[in-house]
């Protein structure tokens, strides 16, 4: 166990979910619309 613990790939593998989880919460806009306002709006956008 301690092992693992030490081992620099374990690390690395925990820092790409590090830095991925930090660029999703970045890159993602506060006001994200996943759901058209308006009727209109999606029929507009099925087009």
């Amino acid at each position: 166990m301690r092992t693992i613990l030490k081992s620099a790939m374990l690390w690395r593998f925990l820092g790409g979910f590090v830095v991925g989880g930090l660029g999703v919460l970045a890159l993602h806009p506060a006001t994200a619309e996943t759901v058209p306002a308006t009727p209109t709006a999606a029929v507009a956008s099925a087009r």
